[in-house]
């Protein structure tokens, strides 16, 4: 949607101006198109009436993109303003989490009974301004089970006398209707495979609830694209044009983390001090461990945020990436350490020295590439951006392994 995008990169005073130019047809379309941050900035600037009149004019599926974004007690207060059966679906839609279908299917949709004639449904579907889906409908039970769907050509050309029910065809090589707890990436996939413009959504006990559309799943496509993008450029989903304390709280939290990194770090070195003061050389020689392992972490950590923004990284195959990526480190770490070593030994006379910094190199690498794909993964599974924390942490603990190392092996065969 062009107004979504357009009113993403202005500021919030140039959205109010534009918005009042937006066609109330559309305008709950184009909140739902926006972003999540954007929509949820640019609807703190909206008064609560307003907010209530798009709800009006908004598909079930754009109500629950808009409530998402709100606090629960707005969008509570907010859903009793609707209609009765419109506020029971919602109900049902809130329900799911929301990385679930179920959330977004679409129940705006012309049903038929199965024991209607084709007759009456001609007539009903005539006076309806409900979404046929390129002429096709869905047939349900009394129960409101799904049996399948009827196109509009087979209902005018079947006997108006008989049963929608008993033409209703369903095609089963594509045509698998969509289980509610699927997750909407998972739905999407299904859709774009079947080849068809719509599928049916169901319970596991094929009550229908409503239909995700290949243009829902496009949208699904598109954003999970733009993720994998923001993921792999440690960006976030902030709104561009978000208020200045907004952006700055948010950012000011994970300073204030990492601040109290460098204090561990600094305070691991603190424990040294002695050590430093004997070997100056050691001090020289720090950047160096901390260097390495923190590329090296890297390397891991792009790879496994990667393999998470994308699902090609599960619980299937993370024991087969850690060893792999455990292996790699050992390799780069022995002959990066080797080439180190005789550098160090070479330039301080020193070949004590440098088994120490070669040692310090591949325990630091080795658990560079363990907690790269660790703290993404667990991240990830608190729902917190591994994007965004992963590199703060990841940076603590090589840190914190490499002066460990190779300023405690120093001390042990220095001072003792």
């Amino acid at each position: 949607m062009q107004w979504a995008n357009v009113l993403e990169s202005l500021t919030q005073e140039q959205r109010l101006k534009l918005w009042v130019l937006i066609d109330s047809n559309i305008e709950s379309t184009v909140l739902a198109c926006m972003r999540e941050d954007a929509r949820h900035q640019f609807l703190e600037s909206l008064s609560t009436q307003s907010v209530e009149q798009i709800l009006h004019t908004a598909t079930n599926s754009e109500v629950v993109e808009i409530l998402n974004v709100l606090p629960s007690r707005t969008a509570n207060k907010l859903i009793t303003k609707l209609a009765p059966n419109v506020q029971s679906k919602l109900e049902t839609a809130m329900s799911y989490d929301d990385e679930i279908v179920g959330r977004y299917a679409n129940s705006d949709v012309y049903t038929i009974n199965e024991n209607v004639s084709v007759k009456a449904a001609l007539d009903e579907i005539g006076q309806s301004e409900l979404n046929s889906y390129s002429g096709s409908y869905f047939v349900l039970t009394d129960e409101q089970n799904y049996i399948g769907k009827v196109t509009i050509n087979e209902l005018l050309t079947a006997d108006k006398n008989a049963k929608v029910g008993a033409i209703s065809l369903q095609d089963t090589s594509n045509d698998h209707p969509i289980l509610d707890s699927l997750s909407i990436l998972d739905a999407s996939n299904q859709i774009k495979n079947s080849q068809q413009l719509v599928l049916p959504v169901v319970t596991a006990t094929n009550q229908f609830i409503g239909v995700f559309s290949i243009k829902d799943a496009l949208n699904i496509f598109q954003y999970h694209y733009e993720a994998q993008v923001a993921h792999l450029g440690n960006v976030s989903d902030e709104d561009l044009f978000a208020p200045i304390f907004t952006s700055s709280r948010r950012r000011a939290l994970w300073l204030g983390i990492n601040l109290i990194t460098a204090f561990i770090a600094s305070a691991v070195i603190g424990i040294f001090d002695k050590v430093l003061v004997e070997v100056v050389a050691l001090a020289v020689l720090m950047p160096i461990v901390a260097s390495m392992g923190g590329i090296a972490g890297s390397q891991t950590l792009t790879l496994t945020i990667r393999g998470l923004a994308t699902g090609q990284l599960s619980d299937v195959n993370y024991q087969s990436l850690k060893s792999k990526e455990l292996a790699v480190a050992a390799l780069n770490g022995v002959l990066w350490a080797a080439i180190v070593a005789t550098v160090t030994g070479y330039w301080f006379d020193n070949y004590l020295l440098s088994m120490i910094l070669a040692i310090a190199l591949i325990v630091n690498m080795l658990a560079a590439a363990f907690f790269g794909i660790l703290i993404p993964v667990i991240l990830d599974k608190k729902g917190i951006d591994p994007a965004l924390a992963g590199s703060v942490l990841l940076t603590t603990v090589t840190d914190v392994v490499g002066f460990f190392v190779f300023l405690g092996g120093a001390t042990v065969i220095f001072l003792n």
